[in-house]
């Protein structure tokens, strides 16, 4: 699938700076995970609230996710255990709300399913973890597609499965067309995806139209929406994703939150909030309700074209707030490549972007496409961007309602960490 580049359900802001009062702070064991700390700098008082999207009960898990900075399992059921030579698929089948299972430190060249049957509540996640203080790596070596038309691998894939939290081990070595480390398709609800370590997800000719590999792929694929999504802290690097993108957020899907997470040299985009490519009704075949905040990502190159950093196409109601791209194509863009669709409701506040080629920001879709509109940019500070442009730091193309004030180029080094950017410290996990 080709991707290069509704109303706010949104009940809970939650300022930034409450994050920033957690500085350095070490929590203890929680319901028998290791601690993991949670550090972020704050240099000066930054005035955006970031805003949550998904019901009020995901809200309230992944607002605790964030700013403890701990995945707990809910300490409501059974606990498991299994080794790389365990029959953890099995296992998975079996869980019910509240059940936990501690993955063992080894290698296991398997995939693993979670289907509809594994159902969590709203109060008792399903929790697949990492043993702490051991190190559990899944390696797509030698694995193949589960279905004919999908040459490489699916590591972990999600289908219809609600109320399930995966965190704290490494996914590597998915190789192939459509391959991928963590899959979310269509149905697939409440799930946290955090502290994950993916690297090495490949396409193998990344230069041929519709090769594509993914990190992560949320895809709404048919009438049943995907929805309540937390992507967080994980760090996604040395990735050949050829046509698609690091993180690719596609067609019928609401409110994905990506909070925190780390991206280098993934080729092409790192994220994406991709719609209207025929992949679900109509109506609904597009991606709604997003949070893009405080995410690093660096040297991500298209090998075909020019890709910014950080796209909406086709999307509605997304905000990418704080987040630092570097080294980088470009920037953030909010276009829209179909024809007769509209990407609208995008916010693109206070980010910190250097050494973009093309732009800091782009706005609209050169050559024709659908039609972008509201959008606001603000706050975002810019340094040594747009020399394939003649020096644009925001290109703009065909758009509407776009509002652009206060932002900023920093003039010096001195000044790159002002005003207030996120970063999440990942634990050690590799």
């Amino acid at each position: 699938m080709d991707m290069k580049k509704g109303t706010r359900s949104c009940k809970y802001n939650i300022p930034a700076m409450a994050i920033a009062l957690l500085l350095f702070a070490v929590f203890p064991h929680t319901g028998g995970m290791s601690a993991l700390s949670l550090s972020v700098r704050a240099s000066v008082p930054w005035q955006h609230e970031y805003r949550l999207r998904g019901d009020d009960s995901f809200q309230v898990h992944a607002r605790q996710v964030i700013e403890t900075g701990v995945t707990a399992p809910s300490g409501k059921g059974e606990v498991y255990y299994a080794g790389p030579y365990d029959d953890v698929q099995g296992i998975i089948n079996r869980l019910s709300p509240g059940d936990t299972l501690y993955l063992r430190g080894g290698v296991y060249n398997r995939k693993i399913r979670l289907y509809g049957g594994v159902q969590g509540r709203e109060d008792a996640y399903i929790t697949i973890a990492a043993m702490p203080g051991e190190d559990v790596v899944f390696d797509g070596s030698g694995l193949s597609g589960h279905d004919q038309d999908q040459d490489g691998p699916s590591m972990f894939w999600l289908y219809g499965c609600g109320y399930v939290q995966l965190t704290g081990f490494e996914v590597r070595n998915a190789h192939g067309r459509d391959a991928s480390a963590i899959l979310l398709e269509p149905g697939t609800h409440h799930v946290v995806v955090s502290d994950l370590y993916i690297h090495n997800i490949s396409t193998p000719s990344p230069r041929s139209e519709d090769h594509c590999a993914n990190a992560i792929l949320v895809m709404g694929r048919s009438g049943s929406t995907i929805s309540n999504v937390l992507l967080f802290r994980n760090t996604i690097e040395n990735c050949e994703t050829g046509w698609s993108e690091a993180i690719s957020v596609a067609a019928n899907v609401s409110s994905v939150n990506i909070v925190g997470n780390r991206l280098n040299d993934t080729g092409n985009i790192a994220i994406c909030f991709a719609g209207n490519y025929g992949n679900a009704p109509s109506s609904v075949d597009y991606p709604r309700g997003g949070l893009v905040y405080g995410n690093t990502v660096t040297n991500c190159h298209c090998v075909y074209d020019t890709g910014f950093a950080i796209y909406a196409d086709g999307a509605q109601d997304v905000d990418f707030v704080g987040n630092t791209v570097k080294s980088c194509d470009g920037g953030i863009e909010a276009g829209a490549e179909n024809g007769g669709h509209a990407t609208r409701n995008i916010l693109i506040a206070n980010n910190l972007l250097t050494d973009c080629a093309e732009a800091a920001v782009g706005i609209g879709t050169p050559g024709g496409g659908g039609h972008v509109e509201s959008v606001s940019v603000y706050g975002n500070r810019y340094r040594h961007v747009g020399w394939l442009s003649g020096g644009a730091s925001i290109l703009r193309f065909g758009s509407s309602n776009v509002s652009t004030y206060d932002n900023s180029y920093i003039e010096d080094d001195s000044q790159m960490n002002l005003p207030y950017f996120p970063t999440f410290t990942n634990p050690g996990l590799h």
